[in-house]
């Protein structure tokens, strides 16, 4: 029963929704929906994410040493859901989604309505995922917009 109880409370903690864009150091890029994130530190500037070991993007984040955060709108839950699958990079695309590669080398996502590049610089063994700590390496902003959150969609990560 306590069991049930922490995962309920752990539910409500809100989160929002990212593209995490992958590469691997052969140049294989990927991309999975992601809600685990966090700054962590103003300077250097700082983020975490977590991901699943079990994933093969942990395997290219783990080669490449690099990822960016895709932040998705309001208006983007089919997205988000669309990258929650094992995708396949097919004509410059992932899934249909067009992307270009930014100065670390890691996808950015074109429907994405802004985008921070990070360098690992270091990394948790935290269960069943990592923590990855990413120096921001660069960001761009190509529109205001709201974050979509679990609290948009019945779209749930988490307890």
């Amino acid at each position: 029963m306590e069991e049930q109880i922490r995962s309920e409370i752990l539910k409500t903690i809100p989160y929002g929704f990212y593209i995490t864009g992958v590469v691997g150091s052969d140049g294989e890029a990927n991309g999975f929906t992601t809600c685990w994130v966090s700054q962590v530190s103003f300077e250097p500037q700082q983020v975490i994410v977590a991901v699943r070991k079990d994933q093969h993007t942990h395997d290219l984040i783990e080669d490449g040493g690099v990822f960016s955060l895709n932040f998705l709108d309001t208006e983007q839950e089919e997205l988000a859901r669309k990258f929650t699958e094992p995708l396949h990079p097919q004509n410059g695309t992932l899934a249909g989604s067009p992307y270009s590669t930014g100065e670390t080398g890691a996808p950015l996502f074109e429907e994405a309505f802004a985008h921070l590049e990070c360098r690992v610089v270091g990394k948790l063994e935290a269960g069943d995922h990592t923590v990855y700590l990413g120096e921001v390496a660069a960001a761009s902003l190509t529109r205001p917009a709201d974050i979509l959150t679990d609290l948009d969609t019945p779209m749930e990560y988490g307890g």
